[in-house]
């Protein structure tokens, strides 16, 4: 592919220069320059930064959190709870906050809610911590 580009006479000056310390030729040097940006552009968009932290863990039972849930929805409505079984560990106004209380207080599997009152949809998400 042969590729036409105009530059100013300044940058084709400090191509040449630069082309001339790597010891190539000015269109050698420009596809080396074009090669290395579209490498590290290509970098950015796809990082390798999966891995497997592990295999075979055991399923949690969460039915007495939802049984919990269930029952106390309309109290806790609008707030993230951190449930353990059916025992409520710690309450805040956003994930972060109930996390640390939960964490804070021993309980580093419980599962973290924002809980929606039965005035709502019911939709649960969380995750644990």
């Amino acid at each position: 592919m042969t590729l036409t580009i105009e530059v100013s006479p300044e940058l084709e000056i400090k191509l040449e220069a630069e082309a001339r310390n790597n010891g190539v030729g000015k269109d050698e040097f420009v596809k080396i320059i074009l090669e290395e940006k579209l490498n590290s552009v290509k970098r950015k968009r796809l990082p390798d930064t999966s891995r497997i932290i592990a295999v075979d863990l055991p399923v949690r039972d969460r039915s007495q959190e939802r049984e919990w849930l269930a029952k106390n929805r309309d109290e806790y409505d609008g707030r993230y709870v951190a449930l353990n079984g059916n025992k409520l560990i710690a309450l805040g106004e956003n994930f972060k906050e109930a996390a640390i209380k939960a964490r804070e207080l021993g309980c580093k599997d419980a599962l973290i809610v924002f809980v929606e009152g039965s005035q709502r949809p019911l939709f649960i998400s969380g995750g644990l911590w």
